[in-house]
């Protein structure tokens, strides 16, 4: 895992953090790994720290991953505000 994925993680999360791993960790092994940096980024932005809505993010990635980064990265339109490409601190999303 990405440090800047680790370290939005633990902050968005903070006494979760083991939960948010395990959930990651068992997305990875449904995926057998293909899951990549733009989607867990995207996953856990939209999930803002709350353990439910992450469960959902989850689930809504396993439907459709393209929901995922469109509401992650997009204003519910057409304009980009956010390319997960990039780090949570390229991004300045570190703070909550």
């Amino acid at each position: 895992m990405k440090t800047d994925i680790y370290q939005k993680i633990e902050l968005d999360f903070g006494a979760d953090l083991p939960l948010a791993i395990e959930q990651l960790e068992i997305v990875d092994a449904r995926t057998k790994g293909m899951i990549g940096d733009r989607m867990i980024r995207a996953m856990v932005f939209l999930s803002k720290g709350n353990m439910d809505r992450f469960k959902q993010v989850i689930e809504l990635a396993h439907t459709d991953y393209r929901d995922v980064l469109w509401q992650a990265e997009y204003d519910c339109g057409e304009e980009q505000l956010y390319d997960f490409n990039k780090t949570f601190h390229e991004l300045k999303l570190m703070g909550k």
